[in-house]
């Protein structure tokens, strides 16, 4: 069924960057703010900043892999080479992997592009996490949001 949807998702997103004044960053847009990842490809893995648990942050799910930088390099290539579904089926697997970080850590991630010792972020394990934290950090930004939501404990 994913690979359905996303095969269907990968064909509007080279067409759409086939068309007149359409970049491939215009084009690999469709999935990452018009359609948007599907609940069911998002994966958490269980790694969370600190300064995320801290009392008031403004919390995001990072996509440290540069989903945004990947898939447009992807559509680029393929319009040079060819359309190619596997090879964005497994971009999308591996880009689609997030850490729970604050707004501020998400900005300095990506000017760091991606190195989070240069962006100065320190990761913890779930297992780590106060229970309580957890629940909060469930509730707010795994629950329906990521599709492995369940095989963290809240």
């Amino acid at each position: 069924m994913i690979e359905t949807k996303l095969n269907s998702i990968y064909k509007q997103i080279m067409w759409l960057a086939r068309q007149p004044g359409v970049t491939p960053s215009k084009a690999r847009a469709w999935y990452t703010h018009v359609v948007s990842s599907p609940r069911d490809v998002c994966r958490f893995t269980g790694k969370v900043s600190k300064k995320a648990l801290k009392e008031g942050a403004t919390l995001r799910l990072e996509h440290f892999n540069r989903l945004q930088q990947s898939l447009t390099s992807l559509v680029k290539r393929h319009l040079k080479e060819g359309d190619d579904f596997k090879e964005f089926l497994k971009e999308i697997r591996r880009c689609e992997k997030v850490h729970i970080v604050t707004f501020e850590e998400n900005n300095e991630a990506m000017k760091a592009k991606g190195d989070y010792m240069k962006a100065g972020i320190e990761l913890m394990d779930w297992k780590d996490i106060p229970q309580k934290k957890r629940s909060y950090l469930w509730e707010n930004k795994l629950r329906g949001k990521v599709s492995n939501s369940n095989e963290f404990p809240h």
